[in-house]
Order: C-alpha cells, then sequence, then structure tokens
C-alpha cells in the first residue's frame, strides 16, 4: 500500500455583490492545473433547472425593502404567523380596547427598511381617523437585507434576531395587481427551486403563503412602494429631490414682468390697429 495524495481544483462562478448578499456556484474537481480548463462552462453541472447558491453577511445592514405599503393579508401554511408579544411581557398593562374589525396586517412604512406583521391587529379609527389601539406592537419584526431577480422570480431575504428556528429567511414574492401582492416564506434562509409565491408546505421548502391586499387609511402615512429585483445594484435608499424655482428670484421675475408687459402692449396695439381699420 502506497501513500497517495491528489490535488483537486475548484471553481466558484461569483456574481458582483449586491446589499448583503454574494450568489455563487460551484464547479466539479478536476485534476488539472489551468485556468481555461477547471472554469469551463462544461465544469459546471448542466442541469435543466438550476440557481446560485447564497452567502448572506454575518452582520447584514438593513436596505430598503422591495415591497412597502400598509396590507392586509391572509395566510395559509404549515408554520403560519401567530399572535405573540415579543420580550415575553409589556413594560406596562395595556387597556382594553374595543375593535370593530381585526385583520392581520403586513407593514413596511417608514424608512422602508422593516417588515411589521401582526397577525390580530385592530383596523378601528376615531372621529378623527386616528387608530385607535396606539399600544400594541407587531408580533415580528424583520429587516430586509437583501433582494435580486432570478429564474423569472423575485427573492427577498429578511434578518429577524429573534427567530429561534433561522435568522434569516427567504421570500418568493411577485405583484399580481395594482395593490395586490403574492409572498411565501421559505423555511430556512435559502429557496427551494421548485418554490413559487403560492407555496405553502414542507414539500416546496415553503413554510407560510401570504395574499396581500392594500389598504392605506388617510393617517397611516404609508406609501405603497414595489421593485422586482431586475437591477439589485441600483440604489434604492432615500433619497431627496431639489427642485429649484428660480422663477420667483429678481431678475426673473423682473424679466418675466416685462415680457408680460410687453405682450400686453402688443395686444393693445393690434386690438387698436384692427379699430381703426375697420371703423
Amino acid at each position: 500500500i502506497y501513500n497517495y495524495s491528489q490535488k483537486d481544483y475548484v471553481c466558484f462562478d461569483f456574481v458582483p455583490r449586491h446589499q448583503n448578499i454574494i450568489r455563487y456556484r460551484k464547479g466539479i474537481p478536476v485534476i488539472i492545473d489551468d485556468f481555461s480548463t477547471v472554469c469551463s462552462w462544461v465544469q459546471f453541472k448542466n442541469r435543466i433547472k438550476w440557481n446560485y447558491n447564497l452567502f448572506l453577511a454575518k452582520h447584514p445592514v438593513a436596505v430598503r425593502c422591495p415591497v412597502a405599503g400598509k396590507f392586509n393579508f391572509t395566510q395559509r401554511g404549515e408554520v403560519p404567523f401567530e399572535t405573540r408579544i415579543l420580550g415575553g411581557v409589556t413594560l406596562s398593562p395595556r387597556p382594553n380596547i374595543y375593535c370593530k374589525q381585526n385583520i392581520s396586517d403586513f407593514s413596511v412604512c417608514g424608512e422602508q427598511k422593516e417588515v411589521a406583521i401582526d397577525e390580530n391587529y385592530c383596523l378601528s379609527v376615531d372621529y378623527l381617523g386616528r387608530p385607535v389601539d396606539i399600544y400594541s406592537d407587531p408580533d415580528y419584526r424583520m429587516k430586509c437585507i437583501g433582494f435580486w431577480r432570478e429564474n423569472l422570480k423575485s427573492y427577498l431575504v429578511t434578518y429577524d434576531e429573534l427567530d429561534p428556528f433561522s435568522k434569516y429567511r427567504c421570500w418568493v414574492y411577485q405583484r399580481a395587481d395594482l395593490n395586490r401582492i403574492f409572498m411565501s416564506q421559505a423555511i430556512g434562509p435559502f429557496c427551494d427551486l421548485n418554490q413559487d409565491v403560492f407555496s405553502w408546505n414542507h414539500t416546496e421548502g415553503a413554510a407560510v403563503a401570504l395574499d396581500l391586499i392594500e389598504y392605506e387609511r388617510e393617517r397611516d402615512q404609508c406609501p405603497m412602494y414595489f421593485d422586482d429585483g431586475t437591477n439589485p445594484w441600483r440604489y434604492s435608499g432615500d433619497s431627496i429631490n431639489v427642485i429649484v424655482f428660480d422663477f420667483f428670484s429678481s431678475n426673473s421675475a423682473s424679466s418675466f414682468l416685462m415680457a408680460f408687459s410687453m405682450k400686453i402692449l402688443v395686444s393693445v396695439t393690434v386690438s387698436v390697429v384692427t379699430f381703426f381699420k375697420f371703423a
């Protein structure tokens, strides 16, 4: 028996990083030390259906979510969202509030970087249109850390520090109408190749499927936003568009008044000439 060792070379194909995600695929090991041979396209498994693997940041930074607004949702799945209290105990007793209508709420408001889900949300308002229940907290808070589009599907990855199973969760989402969105949450941080927006059980790697319908009220101040992830490298953070109105500056105002006066003078002159001509 002779001691024998062999060196294998493997090629990794990386997609440029976007947000907190690096996508890659790995080739098969070969014994030839030649880049053109090791990284040839034939060294990658020739499957009819395939997708990239994921590297996720250990300490992710929240980015703007591709889906934003206030939505009323219905759910179906083996691991549905449930009513709970974050932290286990409230800081103070909550008053008993009468609600005429309770819904399941999916909200992405403010900076639109965090998903808040409340399975039993009070929809009632007072006579001024303000929400009656101002004491309740959402049941789930998840940060959006990356999204992209692949295989004609839009993917989203969220981060929840309090998730006991997996802090990272993958979603498949799709806009169905002007104010309707379908979403499916995976069991873990990676979406199965067969998972789509209607997947709801473990056979397709999903935990729950959501049907969201937008319902923003007057005082919610939660505008709707959607990005299908076609270009995840595009900056989608907060931006302020400044419009400069030079129309009211001194020079512009004087020029405008001069032009307006000349227009009136010309109109009056034409009218007078016309009057004398036909008189």
